[in-house]
């Protein structure tokens, strides 16, 4: 056979992939570490829009104490086409909702929570002021405080972050790659 025959096939480029999706030993390391960390539990959000219709997958990984759930569900909302930053907040909403469900069924609770999505303006959320010009928004980023508020009257104790997570996080994350396939896959992607 030709050589340039193979190449024009991608035979030879196949190994060059090999080394960029097998994830180093520290980051195997870190998914083990945080599976097995009593002290903090972490939840990866994602959401995914089904081509630009207003269709939103939206799940969440729990992670710590021994355990990987992941949780999703589809919300429609037409009104909210192609703004995947209120798919993203609505992640983070339904996190908080699980996070209320699950220790009202009295799971044991540790000293710290933390809530990693990949949107940018988490930073700001901390803040009493609107988040965006969007009202919409705002109500979402409101109804994220007053469920933070509602879960630390109950829970005073616990260390509730939520976070954007970094770029070193987001890379060779089982986790986060977990709610994101799911947030897909209820969507039908």
């Amino acid at each position: 056979m030709d050589k340039r025959w193979e190449q024009h096939k991608g035979i030879n480029k196949q190994y060059l992939m090999k080394s960029q999706i097998k994830p180093p030993d520290d980051a195997k390391q870190r998914a083990e570490e945080m599976v097995y960390d009593e002290d903090v539990i972490r939840i990866f959000v994602d959401a995914s829009e089904l081509k630009f219709q207003g269709i939103f997958g939206i799940a969440v990984c729990f992670v710590g104490q021994g355990e990987v759930k992941v949780k999703s569900k589809k919300q429609y909302n037409q009104s909210k086409k192609r703004q995947i930053i209120f798919a993203e907040l609505s992640a983070i909403v339904f996190a908080l909702e699980q996070i209320i469900t699950m220790y009202k069924e009295e799971c044991k609770i540790p000293p710290e929570i933390i809530i990693y999505s990949d949107l940018t303006l988490l930073d700001q959320l901390s803040g009493t002021c609107n988040l965006t010009k969007n009202r919409s928004i705002n109500l979402i980023v409101n109804e994220i405080r007053n469920l933070c508020i509602e879960f630390l009257k109950y829970h005073p104790g616990i260390n509730l972050q939520i976070q954007t997570m970094k770029k070193g996080l987001k890379r060779h994350n089982p986790y986060y790659k977990a709610a994101h396939n799911a947030a897909r896959k209820i969507i039908g992607y």
